[in-house]
């Protein structure tokens, strides 16, 4: 795996972009498109991170739209008010559900990917202050291709999830023990497949 280094141009131009990205993430409702030279986009969508509870980890979801012609990958994922991010996914084994830490994350070309309950997700550890329903938080995702991209999550108590008539419904995460959990082996309680 090789990460390469964009020209400075491109990089500043990409710089103006992000900035103007982040002020309108106030909104997490909105998109938030990122372009640059090599003719293709990023979205990021309702950008999510669940209120942590003390001392327990904390889950984080979006959408994202990978608008390019070439594949690439995510290759970590990192928060400066978290001592440790990771990308998870749900998957069922042997007829259970369970959690499996995902080391990178291939973008095909042209692709959409969901981070939702009950599926692909980031589970962030540790929180470094206290963080509070409402803040915004910077996440810094890093790309085997291009270079790094930091992006505003909002902070939220509840998360709104698919029920399963298809219909929204809300499930109260806040309450739920995650430390007790092995996450490693089984689901934090997100949703059922």
């Amino acid at each position: 795996m090789k990460f390469r280094m964009q020209p400075l141009r491109a990089a500043l131009a990409l710089g103006f972009v992000l900035t103007a990205g982040l002020v309108s993430a106030c909104d997490v409702n909105a998109k938030i498109d990122i372009s640059n030279e090599k003719g293709g986009t990023f979205a990021f969508m309702n950008p999510v991170i669940r209120t942590p509870m003390a001392g327990r980890p904390t889950a984080g979801y979006f959408d994202f739209n990978y608008n390019y012609k070439v594949p690439d990958q995510i290759i970590s994922v990192a928060s400066p008010e978290f001592k440790r991010v990771e990308m998870h996914d749900s998957i069922t084994d042997g007829g259970m559900k369970k959690m499996v830490k995902l080391d990178t994350l291939d973008l095909p070309a042209k692709s959409s990917i969901k981070f939702a309950p009950g599926g692909k997700h980031l589970m962030l550890f540790e929180p470094t202050r206290v963080v509070k329903a409402g803040e915004l938080i910077k996440v810094t995702f890093v790309f085997a291709e291009r270079e790094p991209i930091d992006v505003s999550f909002e902070v939220k108590d509840v998360i709104p999830v698919a029920g399963s008539s298809g219909s929204p419904e809300t499930m109260d995460h806040s309450k739920m023990d995650h430390g007790s959990m092995d996450h490693g082996t089984m689901n934090h309680g997100d949703k059922k497949p």
